[in-house]
């Protein structure tokens, strides 16, 4: 099942909170059917001790609104213009020419959880930001990286200088190319070089791939495997392990 955003459309994933959830639709039509309504209700309460000549009058007045709820609404909410509201998080999406432009639609995995808070708050606004300024996003990124590095145990002060030493720890070489993706890209967002980002979207759409690969390898897998040992191995083979590696 489809569940990219998308007009009209009952129940789609939420830009928001990332949940497949029922959206309630509203627009200048469903303004005018709300205030129809609600006016109909308020008259429903008084009507029972009305006589019946004034029931023809309230019945044609109520007539005459919803007549011109149909007719003038559209000045109060143009019938380009529609609102969806989330059920599972009450955000909004804005819609104009059956198109989503508020928030931004983008191709963007969530950020790795096992980042830290303030890694992922920083990768969130990045791709709130990356379809207008995807140079913003990729500084965003570069920045994000250097808190991660931090998270890893390394100053988080000079990316090339953690990298090294990370190398010199016995990093995989596949994820030193990741880091140093980040690390070029990202500074020539910052320092303008011999990478075109002028319409670097694309490319800084994959970094954040990058980002969740480089934490999933040195954070998640890691953390995985040690659960795994934890929860399998018993204890006395744990004690020859330390005993063969002199622990």
């Amino acid at each position: 099942m489809d569940l990219t955003p998308k007009f009209r459309s009952e129940k789609f994933q939420c830009p928001h909170c990332q949940i497949a959830s029922q959206q309630q639709w509203f627009d200048a039509r469903n303004a005018s059917e709300a205030a129809t309504r609600i006016l109909n209700e308020v008259f429903y309460a008084h009507r029972k001790n009305i006589t019946d000549y004034q029931q023809k009058a309230i019945e044609h007045f109520l007539g005459e609104v919803e007549t011109a709820n149909t007719r003038y609404m559209s000045r109060f909410g143009p019938d380009n213009f529609a609102v969806a509201t989330c059920s599972a998080c009450s955000g909004i999406s804005v819609w104009v020419h059956k198109e989503i432009v508020y928030p931004k639609e983008t191709p963007v995995p969530p950020p790795n959880v096992d980042m830290e808070q303030d890694i992922q708050d920083l990768y969130i606004e990045a791709s709130t930001i990356v379809v207008d300024s995807p140079k913003g996003a990729t500084a965003l990124l570069r920045l994000s990286l250097q808190l991660l590095l931090k998270q890893l145990g390394k100053s988080g002060k000079n990316i090339n200088h953690d990298i090294k030493e990370l190398v010199a720890e016995g990093l995989s070489p596949k994820i030193q190319k990741a880091l140093d993706l980040l690390r070029v890209v990202g500074n020539n967002a910052v320092h303008p070089g011999q990478i075109d980002l002028e319409d670097g979207r694309d490319i800084a759409l994959r970094l954040f791939h990058v980002l969740n690969f480089i934490a999933d390898e040195m954070i998640t897998k890691p953390k995985e495997l040690d659960l795994l040992y934890s929860d399998i191995v018993p204890e006395e083979a744990k004690m020859h392990i330390n005993e063969r590696d002199g622990e």
